[in-house]
Order: structure tokens, then sequence, then C-alpha cells
């Protein structure tokens, strides 16, 4: 199984996993009564990671930033939210994030957000607790429909097609029907590049996560089609994304997962996705 990381997190996720339920709820509750006698949430986003955490004229914002903002006001709390550099694996920045810390020093976060939610990946981090999955999230393909008739991968032409390099539809597009498109991809640093791209009629398509595609490309969408897709052969087209908090907080998680709960039946997380350009969709009942 390859290692987790941000660009590349479905890169562990075999077919078939199913959601990390969190076991019977347990009576301690010091953690929690921690953040609240404090009157603070420390939450740890990714740095550079629109739609979800981005600088936008200096300021801190993004799904995921208000998203935690929306979930401190719940709480009675003040949020408390920083930059959380991305690691080798996803792994590495749940251990720097919410069990072990930096060997910087700095304070722990309470809680982290943007971590995918499976169980094998829960398994492997049996320091952490993951839980509240609050998005369940595609890839998709954006294409410029006079040089792209259909979108359906099967059948695309031989154009140049943009993608974030190391990531899965990077994979995925080196491989398929034996590596036909692999002189035509355009590698890029982030998808939002790739849309840039497609934008700048250097390439014809883009395959990335359709939330990141649809906010890099907010009303252009009329004349970039962006349709969900899925990726034979691979580990998973879609996942759940949740937060992470330490082993020993798993009141704080329950607490989170009502305020998320909440958020999502009266609208505020989809009002949120949409502040930003993206499509909000709950993930699929967990038992």
């Amino acid at each position: 199984m390859a290692v987790l990381t941000r660009r590349g997190l479905l890169a562990g996720l075999a077919a078939g996993t199913f959601p990390l339920a969190l076991p019977v709820r347990r009576a301690a509750a010091r953690p929690l009564d921690e953040v609240m006698e404090r009157g603070r949430l420390r939450v740890a986003v990714y740095r550079d990671f629109p739609p979800f955490s981005f600088r936008r004229d200096g300021r801190l914002v993004g799904i995921d930033v208000d998203l935690a903002g929306a979930i401190a006001g719940r709480l009675g709390v003040k949020l408390d939210c920083y930059e959380q550099i991305p690691g080798e694996t996803v792994s590495d920045d749940l251990r720097v994030a919410v069990w072990r810390g930096s060997l910087f020093g700095g304070e722990l976060a309470d809680v982290m957000m943007h971590i995918p939610y499976d169980k094998r990946f829960g398994l492997m981090n049996p320091e952490a607790v993951l839980f509240a999955p609050y998005h369940h999230e595609v890839f998709a393909l954006a294409r410029d429909p006079q040089r792209v008739r259909q979108a359906m991968l099967a059948t695309l032409p031989d154009e140049p097609i943009a993608v974030e390099v190391d990531s899965v539809p990077d994979f995925f597009l080196l491989g398929m029907q034996g590596g036909r498109l692999r002189s035509r991809i355009i590698h890029c640093p982030t998808p939002e590049a790739a849309i840039e791209k497609l934008t700048a009629g250097e390439a014809a398509a883009v395959l990335a996560p359709l939330s990141q595609m649809q906010a890099a490309l907010g009303p252009r969408t009329a004349d970039f089609p962006v349709t969900t897709v899925a990726l034979p052969g691979m580990m998973t087209s879609d996942w759940n994304i949740g937060m992470a908090t330490k082993e020993n907080s798993r009141d704080l998680a329950y607490a989170i997962g009502d305020a998320v709960t909440a958020l999502t039946d009266d609208g505020s997380l989809a009002a949120i996705f949409a502040q930003y350009g993206a499509t909000h969709t709950p993930p699929p009942l967990v038992e």
C-alpha cells in the first residue's frame, strides 16, 4: 500500500474500504473541558490548499477555515486556526499536528482538518482518531468542448491534458490504455495551475478533484464543462473528507461531530462551500 500524501491522499485507499466509526463513547471528558476552559479551539489546516485553506489579501480563508470557525462558534469558543505545511504523508501531518508535535516545538492542534476518513488509514494511525466526515469528494474532467467532444476518459482524443503532478489522476493517465496519452500529459504543481493551462488554451482538458476544479474555474464552467468521472483500475474514484484529533480527545470529537451534523442539516455547510464556488456533497450515512 502506498503512503498517503496530501496531493495523493488516495494512493493508499484500496477499493472496498469503509469509514472508521468511533467506538463506544467514554466517560472521560478532560480534553473537551480543556478546550472550553481555555476558550479557544486550535485547528490545523493545510497551507496553500484552495479552496479549503489559503491566503486572500493576507488573510487565512477557505472552506476548512470557515467550517472550523462555525464549529468553534457552536462550541462557544474562539477559533485559533493555523497553517500546517504538508509533510511527505498524511500520517506525518497527523503526528506533527495532533499527537506528538514538531521537533521545533509549538502547541499541538486540537483538531486537524481535511483528513481522509477511511478505516485502513485510521488503523495505520492509532494515536489519532478520525471523525466527523463532512464532504464526499470525487474526480472530475473539465474540458474544452471544441477539442474534447465527450466527457469520457476512454475516448479522450490525443490532445494535451493537464493534471497535478504525482497525483492519482496523473498515475491513471500515465497508465491508461497502455500509456497512449503519456506524451500529451502536462504536469502542473497544483490543480489550479492545471486549470490555468485549460483556460489559456494550452490544454484541452483537466482531470482533478471536483471541488478544486469548481473553485478554480468559477463562472468559466459555462465555457469548460465539468463532469464527474470514475478512474477504472485505480484504488478509488471517490472518498470522504473528515477530521482528526488526539486519541485521548474522543469527547471533543463527539462534540465537533454533533456541530458538523447541525451545520449540515441547517444548510450552513453547503453555504460555506458555495461561497468558494464549490458544491457540498454530504458523505454517505455511516452506520
